[in-house]
């Protein structure tokens, strides 16, 4: 069986690495598992017992953290709308919750408060922080 679970962290790893999933290297951390279980001479169904073990608590413990731990794109490398979140802006007009103009990295966005961080209106020329894109509108937050 040594043998075996030899194997499937190889080809785990190959498949790993051709779908960048995170679910095949956690089958071949899994495997190495069950491959220690063989190693000590554990019966055939402890060593799968152990590979299902540690493979399902690596899908469901640690696989989401190395998603968004991945999913991370540091701001300097963010391109198109993704990297206006945290951008300065300037009102031109009275933003509210329900219209508003700012100016944005030098082009005029329509704007609106973000519901979840500002209350009031803010005035014109005013200096705010973009929190997210809403379709072509930026939700914006007062810097003050």
């Amino acid at each position: 069986m040594i043998w075996f679970w030899g194997l499937t962290v190889v080809v785990a790893l190959g498949l790993e690495f051709a779908t960048t999933t995170f679910y095949f290297g956690l089958l071949a951390v899994g495997s190495l598992g069950g491959l220690a279980a063989a190693a000590v001479g554990a019966p055939v169904i402890i060593q799968f017992l152990a590979t299902a073990a540690i493979t399902l608590l690596g899908i469901f413990a640690i696989r989401p953290l190395a998603l968004n731990r991945f999913a991370r794109v540091p701001i300097g490398a963010r391109t198109g709308v993704d990297a206006l979140t945290g951008a300065e802006a300037l009102t031109l007009m009275s933003v509210t919750m329900h219209e508003g103009q700012v100016k944005l990295k030098g082009e005029t966005w329509s704007a609106r408060l973000d519901p979840d961080l500002a209350f009031e209106p803010i005035e014109p020329n005013s200096r705010v922080c973009v929190s997210r894109i809403d379709g072509a509108t930026a939700l914006i937050f007062p810097l003050d």
